[in-house]
């Protein structure tokens, strides 16, 4: 694995590139508060075939802080990744970076194809994201956030508020989520700017994007359960497909909002990944 520093404008992104260089390109893209360690487990079983990229966003894991934290913002980073490419490339992203990129399949040449992870693409709409369970934790984690950021507690104070929280599918996070992954999440909220969890940069991001607009590549989507804590709904998944007849929309059962991280469903979230990927 090789880790890179890309420059958007005065923004210094980290990056990761691992596996053959000339085979096919994919780009994953993270969710808001974590970065692109997340990806790590997946990675893996891509590298011996694929040219395998990872990105941490503005604001996120390695990469710098910036002034703002919009969609464009997000958007202009995968868009600095895709140009380090410099061939056309399948996108993978999860929560936020599953709405960068639908974005990018909206309007970018270089996109193969999209395989999007649980996209909270109509939160932006009137009044849902005020009443989504992600606005309440966002705003939670940001309070948390701030205080230790001046504080400065030991790393177990992050991994334990993360791992002990409830969950909806019961018991606690830890229950449900691996302790890797629960590692990584506390690195990543380490390091993250504050800012970027925002309600009013979270609701601005979500609120800007086109979801009228099709998909002008190959899609899938893989989504869990909204009482479980899924952010695609069976409503989404309607309107989505008007827009897009030929979207494919999986859904998993007793399943939350990261299916690639959830003990008992990485190995068919990567089944359904890799199965994509060789199609397109």
């Amino acid at each position: 694995m090789t880790d890179l520093t890309l420059a958007n404008g005065d923004v210094r992104l980290a990056a990761s590139v691992d596996g053959p260089i000339d085979a096919v390109p994919v780009l994953f893209l993270h969710g808001a508060s974590v970065s692109r360690d997340t990806w790590d487990e997946t990675k893996q079983r891509l590298t011996n075939r694929y040219c395998v990229w990872t990105l941490d966003f503005r604001g996120h894991g390695y990469s710098d802080r910036a002034p703002n934290y919009n969609l464009a913002g997000y958007v202009s980073d995968a868009e600095t990744a895709l140009a380090a490419i410099g061939r056309p490339a399948i996108v993978v992203g999860h929560s936020l970076g599953a709405c960068v990129a639908g974005v990018l399949s909206q309007t970018n040449p270089n996109i193969r194809a999209v395989f999007l992870e649980d996209p909270p693409w109509f939160l932006g709409r009137l009044e849902e994201w005020s009443n989504s369970i992600f606005s309440k934790l966002f705003s939670l984690l940001l309070l948390r956030l701030t205080k230790w950021q001046q504080e400065r507690p030991p790393f177990t104070t992050y991994v334990e508020f993360l791992s002990n929280g409830p969950d909806r599918l019961g018991g606690v996070v830890k229950d449900h989520i691996s302790a890797r992954h629960l590692l990584s999440h506390a690195s990543a909220i380490q390091r993250l700017d504050p800012r970027c969890l925002r309600d009013d940069c979270l609701k601005e991001a979500l609120s800007s994007i086109s979801t009228e607009r099709p998909f002008l590549c190959p899609a899938k989507l893989v989504r869990g359960e909204e009482r479980f804590g899924g952010a695609f709904s069976d409503e989404h998944a309607g309107s989505l497909l008007a827009t897009n007849p030929h979207l494919e929309v999986v859904q998993y059962k007793q399943c939350g909002h990261h299916p690639h991280r959830m003990l008992g469903f990485e190995q068919r979230f990567f089944d359904d990944l890799e199965e994509f990927i060789a199609k397109t």
